[in-house]
């Protein structure tokens, strides 16, 4: 099978390249296209070219791409990359939208209008809708969902377990927390409003307790939230790493007590998935994407990350059960593999694409 596969970019925490393009790297002839220039090196076995953030760039790429492969399915994981990917199209080759699936990385009110609207296009046209999870699926507007309900399903987000061990394994001696630190809190995402780390910030105010706090991520909101951790009298030990890469990321989520994500949305975060099978107690917003992942009761508590009594609540239970919580890290780790691992989604992301390919072929004879 060969297969063209369209996303924004190609980065440490890119989904797309992460679970989709290195889980079928072995099976599937795949060819990774981006818009945005890459930062990741090219992988054995992998095509990997990019439009270096231009979008006529990419339409041209595209359409070039097109002539020169016959590619038996396109995988779509971005309105903008969708919207492109119509224009090469035109004017002769709109029987290729028969072997097109799009997937939605994310819940609906968590988008941009601009990036709403593309993908309602994208979606209405494509053959396959998927969903990261049936959250994110549920976030659909009704009006929307009534044109392509008969064709959308959700496939949960999965992590690889695999990558996780290898990073185990090899782990170098340097220690990314102080060895002093009584509790060690690790925050992944992107520094941004959605992902709300001021909520967590904010709270460090009222309590004071023995802990390391390392962020881990880049965005707009990382001076603010540098500027404010600075005026925490009764916490210094604060640090902001940036992006890191995926593997440097898994070796924090592996020394870490506690993986904290205050987010106001999400898709279906791998993140979390990560730091549940890495041996992390998790303390998280109530909102529906985490709730469908639903860690085992002992190992997560939910808060409403409006509330700080809420979240002061779960960092005092924290603080006052560390030692039961470490002697239960691999507790976890048997259900995030069944519910999660990377092979369960690579199995139904492989029948959706054998079914386009059967279908492709029956309307070609």
């Amino acid at each position: 099978m060969k297969l063209l596969r369209l996303a924004n970019t190609l980065n440490q925490t890119s989904a797309p390249f992460n679970q989709f393009a290195l889980g079928f790297k072995e099976s599937i002839d795949q060819t990774y296209c981006s818009l945005n220039k890459n930062d990741v090196s090219a992988k054995e076995g992998l095509t990997i070219v990019h439009a270096n953030g231009s979008i006529l760039g990419l339409i041209k790429l595209i359409r070039n791409l097109l002539i020169k492969n016959n590619y038996d399915i396109v995988h779509i994981h971005s309105g903008v990359t969708g919207i492109a990917f119509l224009i090469a199209l035109f004017p002769l080759r709109f029987s290729l939208l028969k072997k097109t699936v799009f997937t939605l990385h994310n819940s609906w009110g968590v988008l941009k209008l601009r990036n709403q609207i593309l993908n309602i296009i994208v979606m209405f046209v494509v053959e396959k809708v998927c969903t990261c999870g049936q959250a994110s699926k549920d976030s659909i507007p009704n009006k929307i969902n009534f044109f392509i309900d008969h064709k959308t399903t959700a496939i949960i987000n999965c992590f690889d377990n695999r990558r996780i061990d290898d990073v185990k394994d090899n782990k170098t001696a340097v220690k990314h927390f102080n060895s002093t630190s009584k509790i060690k809190i690790l925050c992944v995402g992107a520094l941004n409003h959605t992902k709300n780390q001021i909520a967590l910030l904010e709270v460090f105010k009222e309590i004071n307790i023995e802990s390391e706090i390392i962020f881990l991520g880049d965005g707009i909101n990382k001076s603010n939230l540098i500027n404010f951790s600075k005026g925490l009298t009764n916490f210094d030990d604060i640090s902001f790493k940036g992006r890191v890469s995926r593997n440097l990321t898994i070796e924090h989520m592996l020394e870490a007590d506690i993986s904290i994500s205050l987010s106001k949305g999400e898709g279906l975060p791998i993140a979390v998935l990560e730091s549940m099978y890495a041996g992390c107690f998790l303390i998280l917003s109530s909102i529906p994407p985490h709730k469908e992942i639903s860690p085992p009761r002992n190992r997560c508590i939910f808060v409403n990350s409006s509330k700080k009594r809420e979240i002061l609540n779960s960092l005092n239970f924290v603080n006052n059960n560390i030692s039961t919580i470490r002697q239960e890290r691999l507790s976890s780790r048997e259900y995030a593999i069944d519910r999660f691992g990377l092979k369960n989604m690579l199995e139904k992301y492989k029948n959706v694409y054998d079914c386009l390919d059967k279908k492709k072929i029956i309307l070609d004879n």
